[in-house]
């Protein structure tokens, strides 16, 4: 009698730490995929964040092309005599010339 009971407790014994073992492992499963799951979710939060500034500047770009556009030949002008060194058809350009 006493082998029969010694053969349940060691079985027993097995088979509750098989489940301890068990329940670890999923504990463990579970808490590995929360972390990642939080390191997901601010990973998207950093990226939908670095859209909204970009979107902000993409529209701040076709304004400015916008505005290009209905002034370009004012801004084409602009750049020519300043940079360009160029004068309208009769027009008389003056160069000082002085020690600055």
């Amino acid at each position: 009698m006493r082998e029969v009971k010694k053969k349940k407790v060691k079985k027993s014994i097995l088979l509750r730490v098989a489940i301890l073992c068990l329940v670890v492992y999923v504990a463990a499963a579970l808490i590995n995929q929360q972390i990642q799951i939080q390191q997901k979710r601010s990973q998207l939060e950093a990226l939908q964040n670095q859209i909204q500034v970009q979107e902000v500047e993409n529209e701040q770009l076709r304004q400015s092309i916008a505005a290009t556009e209905k002034d370009g030949s004012e801004y084409a002008e602009r750049v020519a005599r300043e940079e360009l060194d160029y004068a309208k058809a009769g027009e008389r350009v003056f160069i000082i010339i002085s020690g600055e």
